[in-house]
């Protein structure tokens, strides 16, 4: 593997977990916001 495709490896791989947590903290806001906006509104 070239140093180049070594590189490129390495940053696929640093910036893999970072992404995957984020993107599923935004998934997961948005599907608990959803599923709240799903029920009854109470404006008391």
């Amino acid at each position: 593997m070239s140093t180049l495709e070594s590189i490129f490896w390495h940053i696929i791989g640093y910036a893999a977990m970072p992404a995957i947590f984020v993107f599923g903290f935004i998934a997961v806001a948005a599907g608990a916001l959803w599923i709240l906006s799903l029920g009854p509104d109470r404006d008391a």
